[in-house]
């Protein structure tokens, strides 16, 4: 059976994408920035179920929130959707929510239609696209026979060659009997219209068990994946070596849901590759959405704990989008740690995605996410050994001493480029409220975005010396600073430091 829609953009998650997109439950980076370490955090709820009503006339049912997870009663199994529609580079719009939860008397169920989105006459490749023509998955993790799932169409599939038969295990998950193909290779419609979808999504002939883990329906431009996790037990099943270790908070946070606090019932967690690494180290770290809720503000964020008090270390800006985390999704990232100058990433075994942090000493650290369930952050606290970080000074620095005064000139002052040029001082002085680690000061982009700011002073502050000058540009002095000070005092390593914009003479 075929319908006529008019040609009207498809609503909410299927609009406005370009490529093979599947929903907006993944929001883009932009351009912009807003200061770190603590992005805003605003929770949603997920989409919950809701009955399919009609959109504007003509256009295919839709609910108003399509159910995307299920918790099957026939076993302690939940599946996660990855998204409730798609569309491909060819103008294919497709909407998928869960209809039915799979019981005794039949399989979970999966609804939706498929409509041609272009203005003109279009033949679809049913086929390349993911779970609707290619309707069987790749197998999770490291199984190798017999655990795949598959869209297997119904009666009530409008495009469907043939409806397989289905049947139950003796542990009650449903399977198809008879492997397809099942549907057309190629489909045509005209403008506008659009044809209804319905699969089981069920096991396969010799699956007797539902392995966890991701299943993966790939098609020409991307996968569409049901994420599979036990029900009663969503948490990570690993142990963690800081198990039962307390955590002074983070000033003006909400909470986090830490990885070694976590047990087997924890929804969502950053779960660490290692929580233990000899510097110079590479540790993966991986968000783990096992909850009915879509997630957000997603952010990473890296912390050193130094005497019961946490000290953000990187980065020093986020980008201002929300990202946000869908149920039965994974997010993976990744710290580059050094205790010197880092190297570059230029090999197969170096993974990029994440962070590079140079002159990072040992101790112990945390990593957290702006993802949370019940708690606004998950966090994974890990140690890193090696030799304390070193505080040295940017290159081509040059310097010149007038008694117990070093100046420090930067390539940056005097240079006839905006920002213009600038000065500070730095002094010693009896006491100070804020401390500054040695990761911070040697933060890239921390306290001089264009020039190295208290790395360029502090080095030079010896004991025979009693102010150091540094000549840099407009931009470097405001970072040390702040916009609107003209001072600021803190304290480094025991000794007290006060740094003064201009230059300050005896």
């Amino acid at each position: 059976m075929r319908r006529r829609a008019l040609l009207a953009s498809v609503p909410g998650a299927l609009a406005g994408l370009t490529g093979c997109s599947f929903g907006t439950l993944d929001s883009d980076e932009t351009g912009d920035v807003t200061p770190a370490p603590r992005p805003t955090q605003s929770a949603t709820d997920a989409n919950d179920s809701g009955t399919a009503t009609p959109t504007d006339a003509g256009d295919p049912p839709r609910p108003d929130d399509p159910t995307t997870v299920i918790e099957l009663e026939t076993g302690p199994r939940t599946y996660a959707l990855s998204s409730p529609g798609l569309h491909t580079d060819d103008g294919a719009r497709v909407g998928l929510w869960f209809d039915q939860t799979a019981t005794d008397d039949h399989p979970a169920t999966i609804r939706g239609w498929l409509q041609n989105g272009n203005e003109f006459e279009n033949t679809f490749r049913i086929g390349r696209i993911p779970g609707v023509g290619q309707t069987l998955s790749r197998q999770p993790g490291s199984y190798s026979h017999e655990a795949r799932l598959h869209f297997a169409p119904t009666d009530n599939n409008d495009l469907a060659d043939e409806v397989p038969s289905l049947g139950r295990t003796d542990e009650g998950y449903w399977r198809v009997n008879d492997v397809g193909p099942w549907m057309p290779d190629t489909h045509r419609l005209a403008p506008g219209e659009w044809v209804q979808l319905e699969y089981a999504l069920v096991g396969e002939p010799g699956q007797f068990e539902r392995p966890t883990g991701t299943y993966e329906f790939r098609g020409r431009d991307g996968p569409l994946s049901v994420s599979v996790w036990d029900t009663r037990r969503p948490g990570p099943e690993t142990e963690s070596r800081f198990t039962g270790r307390s955590l002074p908070s983070f000033p003006d946070d909400d909470g986090v849901q830490w990885f070694h606090n976590a047990d087997k019932t924890t929804p969502a967690f950053v779960r660490p590759s290692t929580e233990r690494a000899e510097l110079d180290a590479q540790v993966g770290f991986e968000m783990v959405n096992n909850s009915h809720e879509r997630l957000q503000c997603g952010h990473w964020n890296l912390y050193k704990l130094v005497d019961a008090e946490w000290f953000h270390i990187a980065p020093t800006v986020h980008t201002t989008d929300c990202r946000l985390l869908s149920p039965g999704r994974q997010e993976q990232w990744g710290l580059r740690a050094f205790n010197g100058q880092a190297v570059g990433c230029s090999t197969g075994d170096c993974h990029c995605d994440g962070l590079t942090q140079a002159y990072l000493g040992g101790g112990e650290y945390a990593v957290v996410a702006g993802y949370g369930h019940a708690t606004a952050n998950s966090g994974a606290l890990f140690e890193l050994v090696g030799d304390r970080a070193t505080v040295t000074p940017t290159d081509s620095v040059s310097t010149a001493r007038d008694g117990d005064t070093v100046t420090v000139t930067t390539d940056h002052h005097g240079d006839r480029a905006r920002p213009a040029d600038a000065t500070f001082s730095l002094t010693r002085t009896d006491s100070a409220g804020e401390r500054v680690l040695a990761e911070q000061v040697m933060a890239s982009d921390r306290f001089a975005t264009s020039d190295g700011g208290l790395r360029n002073a502090l080095p030079f502050l010896t004991d025979d010396v009693s102010r150091v000058v540094v000549e840099t540009d407009e931009r470097a002095v405001d970072d040390v600073l702040g916009y609107d000070s003209n001072s600021r005092r803190f304290q480094f390593r025991g000794q007290a430091y006060e740094a003064t914009r201009g230059r300050v003479d005896s």
